[in-house]
């Protein structure tokens, strides 16, 4: 993206503000949000203004910061590291003894443990195959429900327990923890409410780039793109050092002039 000397500009996942941090060195005006109070908390005083709220609600945030209209908006759909290390909400499957939560806001009332416990089985067989197109769905599944049925799995260590009876893959582990925390979140509704919203406020020649991680979230982009009759959308592929960001993957929306 680049960026305009006093332009305006939204991160509206901005987690520990690195994307906002290059925006600022373009001479740009930043507008921050990010839906995880704990996380924005945390941020050791940001150089810019960070609202508290869903980027689903990019448009009326903007409007009543009177921050509109802009010339870009960053959508990055992955989770920070502050989340996945410090937040102890049960996003990474390397952390045994965390519970299994996986809110990205306290407003949210059910948690990645009351689905796991309390959901149907198809209920669950319709998230892991819509979400993380697990092929092992069924038979994690029927092991889930074997081990609910003796405990209660609160914790990402019996979660993992009950996935490794099936499979040894890390790859497996991480589908189905992001399958959970997508579902939790109602992710899906909500990138497709931040895309409509976003464009609105752009203006024209504006800019909305969005980074996803999974092949659902980039179908939906690529289907709302469609739908929406949005021109100008450039793709490539990110290459990311951490693990959890190879697959990500960027599309930028330019709004009609």
């Amino acid at each position: 993206m680049q960026v305009k000397k006093d332009g305006r500009y939204i991160d509206a996942t901005f987690g520990m503000g690195g994307h906002a941090r290059e925006i600022l060195k373009g001479g740009a005006n930043v507008l921050g949000i990010d839906w995880d109070e704990e996380a924005v908390r945390a941020l050791p005083d940001p150089a810019v203004k960070v609202v508290v709220g869903n980027y689903a609600d990019i448009k009326r945030i903007a409007e009543e910061n009177d921050f509109v209209p802009v010339d870009g908006i960053i959508l990055d759909l992955g989770l920070s590291m502050w989340q996945i290390r410090e937040s102890g909400r049960g996003f990474s499957y390397e952390k045994d003894d965390e519970l299994l939560d996986m809110r990205l806001s306290n407003l949210l009332s059910i948690t990645a443990s009351d689905i796991v416990n309390s959901y149907s089985l198809e209920e669950l067989y319709e998230i892991f195959s819509k979400y993380s197109e697990e092929v092992n769905s069924w038979p994690i599944i029927r092991s889930l429900d074997r081990f609910r049925r003796m405990k209660r799995i609160m914790t990402v260590g019996e979660l993992k327990e009950a996935i490794r009876i099936v499979t040894k893959s890390d790859a497996t582990l991480a589908r189905v923890f992001q399958a959970l925390r997508m579902k939790v979140n109602h992710e899906l509704e909500n990138i497709r409410s931040a895309i409509i919203n976003s464009y609105e406020i752009l203006i024209p020649g504006g800019r909305l780039a969005v980074i996803t991680f999974h092949p659902t979230e980039d179908r939906l982009i690529k289907r709302l793109i469609r739908e929406q009759g949005y021109k100008g959308v450039r793709t490539r592929r990110i290459r990311a050092p951490q693990s959890f960001e190879r697959s990500a993957q960027l599309r930028v929306i330019t709004k009609n002039i």
